[in-house]
């Protein structure tokens, strides 16, 4: 049986202008790459990777969740470095939630779990 979910792998055309925004918008680190991968640190759950393909399309069928301890200073932060935001954040039934697109137009989300 699977015990957790330890590597993410997004199919992307532009390795490099990701690398970059991952980097420069969004605060990942690198832990390991070559012109057609790039993987960033896990600050604490699965690994998110980055790979060249041929016709990657953004992705309508798999959510990719961050998980924030201020949803509200994240989004701030985010929006003063220019990226594209696509929802602010709001009250959930989850917690506070945003929800933000990467240069190839990925969805990227993030929450906030209900505090207490």
């Amino acid at each position: 049986m699977a015990d957790k979910l330890d590597f993410v792998l997004l199919y992307v055309r532009d390795v490099a202008a990701e690398r970059a925004f991952y980097i420069e918008k969004f605060g990942l680190e690198v832990e390991d790459e070559n012109p057609a991968f790039v993987q960033f640190k896990a600050p604490g759950g699965a690994i998110f990777a980055l790979i060249q393909g041929e016709h990657p399309t953004p992705t309508a069928t798999i959510e990719l969740w961050w998980q924030t301890a201020d949803a509200d200073a994240t989004y701030a932060r985010l929006k003063d470095r220019g990226v594209e935001i696509v929802s602010a954040p709001e009250d959930k039934p989850f917690g506070r939630a945003l929800s933000i697109k990467d240069p190839e137009g990925n969805t990227l989300n993030f929450f906030q779990p209900p505090q207490g």
